[in-house]
């Protein structure tokens, strides 16, 4: 019966799936959570429900010796082993391009707060500090704006671009003379080398998969591409963007400032932090109300369609 299932929750989800399998299952929700902790627990367990906040690996699966599924509440699965997962026979259950639109618009109110100095004006005036001169900043209107990904993220960003009247260009894992004038068409210019990316745009945004060949894609042998007015975003996963070449570029006003909201080691301090120039956010892409309950009405359906009586 589905009222015997038991669903472990180690992430923060929308009120609606709560209440969902509140009704339906036996839910343990434990937020925080250390992964050595999950994997003590795991056993009692039919179905975990996670975005970012484990590693799904063959440890972990061997000792959910009742697990049925995991859910991965949100779009990337560089935590999940898949293959473990495929071995084990257990059921995979994700929520792609969900969550676009919430992690593009974060990508341009980053892309404002960087040009616009708002951390520095915040922070400045909290001290009766009103050095407006020092402020001075850009506007994202007319800039070139390059991509490196072109995925539902990147095309999301694309289109809120246009109102800002940009120049969007991009690379993508897999380059064709084919693909770059079916792009042209719709104002778009594809870059067959990531170094004229750069060199090219304004504004640099990450937004491409983690894998084994964007692992610290860019570091200090393409930062230098950079120009001294450009800024960087990240909004793909920590490990595609070196932590400590970026610093470098940064201290050394090599660019003009960068913004993640993706860390190689979540809940952990970065250098990155104490610098005027950058700006961090705690991995919150995808956490709009519009998303989550986007994320949350898919995964309802998967459990009715998989576990209903």
């Amino acid at each position: 019966m589905v009222s015997k299932l038991r669903i472990l929750v180690v992430d923060p989800i929308h009120i609606k799936l709560r209440n969902y399998i509140e009704e339906k299952f036996t839910v343990t929700v434990k937020h925080p959570i250390t992964q050595q902790e999950i994997i003590q627990c795991i056993n009692k367990y039919d179905i975990l429900i996670l975005r970012s906040g484990a590693q799904v690996d063959s440890e972990l699966l061997s000792h959910g010796k009742n697990l049925r599924a995991i859910i991965r509440a949100g779009t990337g699965t560089d935590n999940i082993d898949l293959h473990a997962l495929y071995n084990a026979k257990i059921l995979f259950y994700n929520t792609p391009n969900t969550n676009s639109r919430a992690v593009a618009e974060l990508s341009i109110g980053l892309m404002h707060c960087l040009f616009r100095h708002i951390k520095r004006a915040s922070n400045e005036i909290e001290t009766n500090i009103w050095n407006k001169k020092s402020l001075m900043g850009f506007e994202l209107t007319n800039k070139k704006l390059g991509l490196i990904g072109f995925g539902s993220i990147g095309q999301e960003i694309a289109n809120i671009a246009k109102g800002y009247n940009m120049l969007v260009s991009c690379t993508v894992a897999h380059y064709s003379t084919k693909r770059a004038a079916d792009m042209n068409t719709k104002n778009i210019t594809l870059f067959n080398h990531l170094e004229e990316l750069m060199a090219f745009n304004d504004i640099l945004v990450v937004c491409c998969p983690y894998t084994n060949s964007t692992k610290n894609l860019i570091n200090k042998d393409n930062l230098c591409y950079l120009n001294p007015t450009s800024i960087l975003i990240n909004v793909a996963r920590g490990g595609v963007v070196s932590e400590q070449d970026l610093y470098h570029s940064l201290i050394n006003k090599n660019i003009y400032g960068a913004a993640s909201d993706v860390f190689e080691h979540e809940r952990k301090i970065s250098p990155l932090f104490t610098l005027n120039n950058f700006i961090g956010t705690p991995h919150i892409g995808a956490m709009t109300n519009e998303s989550q309950e986007k994320i949350a009405d898919l995964i309802i359906q998967f459990l009715k369609q998989e576990f209903s009586d």
